[in-house]
C-alpha cells in the first residue's frame, strides 16, 4: 500500500501497529505513513486499557488512534478520544484505500506499466485533491467523465474503468421519510393505496426501489433506495407532487 510522506494533522484518525511497549507508553508504527511513529501515553488511555496494558497491547496489533499533537519532534496519540463510530469509519476507510491501491497495481499488470508510474499519474493527484483515492474511484462508476481529470491515454483510461468496476460496487443512497397521508373521500383508502402503488412503480422506472411500511393510520414510512444520492433527493420531491394529486381532498406531510 502507498505510504504518505507528510505528517498526520491534529485531530486525524490513524491506524497504528504496536511496535514497542513500556511501563507508561506504547509506540506505534503509523501504517499509512512512511517511517512515522506515534506515541500513546497512559494518560490518553481508558482506565481498563491501562490496567490490562500488557495483555491488550501485543506487538503487531493494530489500533485506531486520534492524533492530539503532530510535528517533527513527535506524534502523540489518544485512544480515549476515539469513539466506536469513528473507529469503524477509520477501519472502513483504511480497508477501502487498500482496495484502491490494489486497483492501481492490477492496472499496472494489465497495461504492462510500472506501478510507481501509474501511481504518480493517478494516486498522487487524486489523493492531493480529494485526500482519499477510493471515493474518487467509486464516483467514477457513476460518472465516467470524471476520469478526464487524470492525464491518461485512452487505453489506460479504459482499463482503469474496467478494473474499478470489477472491484468496487458503489453503495446505494437510502432515504427514509415519514409520511402522513389522509383522504376525506368516501373511497379515501383506495386512493391512498393507488397513490402508494403509483409511487412504487414510478421509483422503479427511475432506477430505484421504494418500500412502504404502514405504521398506523395515517402514518407510513417510505424507504427509497437509489444509486445516485442527488437523484434520490429529487425523487422524494417528485413523490410528494405525485401523491398530492392522488389526495386532492386530503392532506399529505412528508418529513
Amino acid at each position: 500500500m502507498y505510504l504518505r510522506d507528510d505528517l498526520p494533522d491534529i485531530d486525524d484518525f490513524v491506524i497504528g501497529t504496536v511496535s514497542k511497549i513500556s511501563q507508561h507508553q506504547i509506540e506505534f508504527n503509523l501504517d499509512e505513513y512512511n517511517k512515522i511513529k506515534g506515541i500513546l501515553y497512559t494518560s490518553e488511555m481508558h482506565r481498563k486499557q491501562v490496567r490490562t496494558m500488557r495483555v491488550l497491547f501485543k506487538r503487531g496489533r493494530k489500533f485506531v488512534c486520534k492524533v492530539i499533537s503532530s510535528d517533527k519532534s513527535g506524534i502523540n496519540l489518544s485512544l480515549r478520544k476515539v469513539g466506536a463510530g469513528q473507529e469503524r469509519t477509520k477501519q472502513e476507510e483504511f480497508k477501502n484505500e487498500k482496495i484502491a491501491d490494489e486497483i492501481i497495481s492490477q492496472l499496472a499488470k494489465s497495461t504492462n506499466k510500472k506501478y510507481s508510474e501509474l501511481f504518480k499519474k493517478i494516486g498522487l493527484p487524486v489523493s492531493k485533491k480529494y485526500n482519499l483515492i477510493y471515493p474518487f474511484f467509486e464516483e467514477l462508476i457513476r460518472d465516467e467523465l470524471l476520469i478526464d481529470e487524470l492525464k491518461l491515454d485512452k487505453v489506460t483510461k479504459t482499463n482503469l474503468l474496467k478494473v474499478i468496476s470489477s472491484r468496487i460496487k458503489p453503495k446505494n443512497t437510502i432515504l427514509k421519510v415519514n409520511v402522513l397521508m389522509e383522504s376525506k373521500d368516501s373511497n379515501g383508502l383506495s386512493k391512498i393505496r393507488k397513490g402508494i402503488s403509483d409511487s412504487i412503480s414510478f421509483i422503479k422506472r427511475e432506477g430505484g426501489t421504494l418500500k412502504v411500511k404502514y405504521i398506523g393510520a395515517p402514518k407510513y414510512k417510505f424507504i427509497l433506495e437509489h444509486e445516485n444520492g442527488k437523484i434520490a433527493q429529487k425523487l422524494i420531491s417528485s413523490l410528494e407532487v405525485r401523491l398530492t394529486k392522488h389526495l386532492k381532498n386530503g392532506s399529505l406531510i412528508m418529513k
